[in-house]
């Protein structure tokens, strides 16, 4: 239950080797927060589909984004815990495609009046935050393993 193949290709969804001492940091993270995140759209387009009929254009736009997203989300966090070549530069540019729909998201909440709560702002501002942090490190991370490899 925990390999997925296809083709020829072996991933595992909790692979012990994320466990590891040598294992980087930065995929860790960014693969947990892309698993997180694959979940949370799933939870975005329930949450969505409870609102009141007819959808405005920009509800429209997050329901297509979250639909569409959430499967890559999963399938490169996959991809970072078993540390295959294609997930890092995958991971960056999902991020810097991901992260300026999370502050569309959040900043439409909030003139919704939706982050009138303390839980609410948490929760959104720590997911943006969390998309920011993953990304400037995996990029860190790239730029540091280009400079030493040089």
């Amino acid at each position: 239950m925990n390999e997925i193949t296809h083709k020829g290709w072996s991933y595992k969804i909790f692979p012990e080797r994320r466990f590891d001492s040598d294992f980087p940091l930065p995929f860790w993270f960014a693969g947990l927060w892309l698993y997180l995140k694959a979940f949370l759209y799933i939870c975005y387009l329930y949450g969505l589909g409870l609102e009141p009929t007819p959808y405005t254009i920009p509800m429209k736009v997050e329901i297509a984004y979250f639909a569409v997203a959430f499967l890559p989300a999963f399938i490169i966090g996959l991809g970072l815990w078993n540390q295959k070549k294609w997930a890092h530069s995958t991971s960056v540019v999902f991020l810097v495609v991901d992260t300026p729909f999370l502050v569309y998201h959040v900043w439409r909440l909030a003139d919704a009046g939706y982050l009138s709560t303390g839980l609410t702002k948490f929760l959104e501002l720590g997911s943006l935050g969390i998309n920011f942090l993953a990304l400037g490190w995996l990029i860190s991370y790239f730029a540091a393993k280009k400079t030493v490899g040089s």
